[in-house]
C-alpha cells in the first residue's frame, strides 16, 4: 500500500506515482492552475519529499505557514537575498540536506533570472546524478523558459530535466497559462497532466492533440470547466476532477475588497541560514571592475570560439574547392547520316539492289537532335540507338558528403539492437506514423520495453519524431528534414536532386541496419 496524496476526492494518487515524473499543469489565469500546483506542493512537503519551486511572481512563500521552506531570491517573504554566485551552494544544501527551497525570482531582472536558473538547475542535475534520490522541481510560467520554437541554453537544460531526469530520480512540474507556447517535446513527455480551462484557439488545439476526444467534444468539455476543475490525464486514464483548495496562504490570490492578513510563517533552522550566509561570503555582488573583467574574459572566450569556427569553415571551403567534378563530354550520334539512312530505307523498302532491309517500326528510340529528344522509329537492322537515359551515367557526390554519410551510418550502427530495429522499421514505413503498440508488434518485442528504453539517440539526432496522439505515443520518420539540415551545408556544391539521392542512400542503409 503506497502513501496516498490528498489532491482531489475524485482521484486516487500515491506518492510513488510522482517519483521521476514530468507533470504538466496548464490553464488560463483564474482557472485554478496555481492552486493545483500549490496543493501538489503541499502534499509533497507533508511527506518530506525534497523539492525546489521556481517562483516567478512571489506566490509560494505562503507554504511556510505550515512547512519549513527556505525562501531565497528577491521579493516579499524572502529570508535570504541571493544572486547567481551562490546558486550552486543553495542547490547543494537543498538536495543533500533535504531542504525544500522556493526560489523567488520576482525581483530579478531578466538576465539575472536566466543566469541564476542556469547555475541552479545545472547544479541540481549534476547532484541528482551523484545522489540518486527523489527530487522534484516546480517551474511556474514555464513558457518563459521553454518556449516553443526558440533554442536557448536554459531551455535545453530544463528540457533535459523533463525528458531524461527520471533515471536520476529527478522530476519536473511544468506550470503555464499558455499551452501553445510551451515546447511540444516537453509536453509530449509529461506522463501526468492537469488540464484546466483555456480560451485561446491555439491552446485549445494543444489540448485536442493531448486528449483522446474529437475537437468539438474537447472544446465543449474544456470551456465548461469552472475554477478548480480540470481534466486529469495519465496514460489511458482521462477523468474530470475538482482539486481541493490550498491549506496554506496563497500569495497569488485575486485581489478583493476583503482584508487579507499574511499569516505567521515558519522559519528554517538557523544552521541552514548560517550555511547559506557562509556560502555568500566572498561570492556577493562584484564591484564594477570585477564585472568588467569578467565580461572581458567571457568576450575573449567567445571571440576565440568564433575564430575556431571561422577557421574550421574556411578549411571546409578549401576542401570543397579542391574537389574537381569531371563531366564527360557526351558523344552525339551522327544525325545527318542517321537522317539519310532513315530516308533511304523509307524510299527503298526492300527494293531490288538495296542493301538495306525493309524497316520495322516495332521499337521506338529517342534520338538527340540539336539538344532535344525526339521520337523516331528505328528500322531494325539499320539503326539501333540506345536510349540516353540507359547510358548509366551519374554524377558522383563529393568525398566530404560520402564521408558524412558514413559517419551517420556508423553512429546509427553503434546503437543497440532494439533502437536500430525501431529506426529501421519507422524509416522503412515512412511517411506513416506508428504507435508504440504497432511498432512492438512488428519488431516482436513488448511495448513496455520501448516505453522504458525509447531510441533517444535517434530522437535527439532528429532522425525520428515522437509525439502523443489520442493519448498514445507515436513515432514517424524525419529523414527528409534530417538530410536537409545535415547536408544543406554542402550546398551549392550539391544540388537539390543530390539531397534526394542522399536521402535514398540513407534510407536504404538505415533500414538495412534494422534488419541486422
Amino acid at each position: 500500500m503506497g502513501i496516498p496524496l490528498s489532491i482531489s476526492s475524485d482521484l486516487d494518487l500515491e506518492l510513488e506515482d510522482i517519483i521521476g515524473q514530468c507533470i504538466g499543469i496548464l490553464g488560463i489565469r483564474g482557472s485554478g492552475k496555481s492552486n493545483t500546483a500549490g496543493v501538489i506542493f503541499e502534499e509533497l512537503l507533508r511527506n518530506n519529499y525534497p523539492l525546489s519551486i521556481i517562483d516567478i511572481d512571489g506566490e509560494y512563500f505562503g507554504l511556510k505557514e505550515k512547512y519549513e521552506v527556505l525562501v531565497v531570491g528577491r521579493g516579499e517573504g524572502v529570508e535570504i537575498e541571493v544572486d547567481e554566485n551562490c546558486a550552486q551552494e543553495i542547490a547543494q544544501i537543498s538536495m543533500e540536506k533535504n531542504v525544500p527551497v522556493v526560489v523567488d525570482l520576482s525581483g530579478f531582472l531578466s538576465e539575472e533570472r536566466t543566469a541564476f536558473l542556469r547555475e541552479y538547475l545545472d547544479a541540481l542535475w549534476n547532484l541528482a546524478g551523484k545522489l540518486r534520490h527523489p527530487y522534484i522541481i516546480g517551474i511556474e510560467e514555464a513558457h518563459e523558459f521553454i518556449p516553443q520554437g526558440v533554442k536557448t541554453e536554459l531551455k535545453e537544460l530544463i528540457a533535459r530535466i523533463a525528458l531524461r531526469g527520471r533515471k536520476r530520480g529527478l522530476g519536473a512540474i511544468v506550470i503555464s497559462q499558455r499551452s501553445a507556447k510551451v515546447d511540444k517535446d516537453v509536453l509530449s513527455q509529461a506522463g501526468m497532466l492537469f488540464l484546466h480551462r483555456v480560451v485561446h484557439e491555439v491552446d485549445m488545439r494543444v489540448y485536442s492533440e493531448l486528449l483522446p476526444w474529437r475537437k468539438a467534444e474537447t472544446k465543449e468539455i474544456i470551456t465548461a470547466l469552472s475554477t478548480g476543475e480540470c481534466v486529469y490525464l495519465n496514460g489511458d486514464t482521462v477523468i474530470p476532477i475538482y482539486v481541493r483548495e490550498r491549506e496554506t496562504f496563497h500569495a497569488g490570490f485575486t485581489p478583493s475588497l476583503e482584508v487579507v492578513v499574511t499569516p505567521e510563517l515558519k522559519q528554517v533552522s538557523q544552521a541552514i541560514i548560517e550555511a547559506i550566509e557562509h556560502a555568500k561570503q566572498g561570492k556577493g555582488k562584484k564591484n564594477r571592475i570585477d564585472q568588467l573583467e569578467e565580461q572581458l574574459v567571457h568576450l575573449e572566450s567567445e571571440a576565440l570560439k568564433k575564430d575556431e569556427t571561422i577557421a574550421r569553415l574556411e578549411g571546409i571551403a578549401r576542401t570543397l574547392g579542391y574537389i574537381k567534378v569531371e563531366v564527360p563530354q557526351p558523344v552525339y550520334p551522327d544525325v545527318q547520316n542517321i537522317s539519310k539512312a532513315i530516308v533511304h530505307s523509307v524510299e527503298h523498302p526492300g527494293g531490288s539492289g538495296s542493301h538495306i532491309p525493309a524497316p520495322s517500326y516495332s521499337s521506338v528510340r529517342r534520338v538527340a537532335v540539336n539538344g532535344e529528344h525526339v521520337s523516331a522509329a528505328a528500322p531494325v537492322g539499320v539503326i539501333d540507338i540506345e536510349p540516353l537515359e540507359s547510358s548509366g551515367q551519374s554524377t558522383s557526390l563529393p568525398d566530404a558528403v560520402g564521408r558524412h554519410i558514413e559517419r551517420i551510418v556508423g553512429r546509427a550502427a553503434r546503437g543497440n539492437i532494439l533502437h536500430r530495429k525501431i529506426l529501421g522499421f519507422v524509416i522503412g514505413h515512412a511517411p506513416i506514423s506508428y504507435s508504440v503498440d504497432q511498432i512492438a508488434a512488428w519488431i516482436n518485442c513488448a511495448r513496455g520495453v520501448i516505453d522504458n528504453d525509447p531510441p533517444r539517440d535517434f530522437l535527439d539526432a532528429g532522425l525520428l519524431v515522437r509525439e502523443r496522439r489520442s493519448g498514445k505515443m507515436h513515432y514517424h520518420s524525419n529523414l527528409k528534414a534530417f538530410v536537409a539540415r545535415e547536408f544543406g551545408l554542402f550546398q551549392p556544391d550539391i544540388a537539390p536532386s543530390d539531397l534526394h539521392r542522399i536521402k535514398v542512400m540513407l534510407h536504404a542503409r538505415l533500414v538495412q541496419l534494422g534488419e541486422q
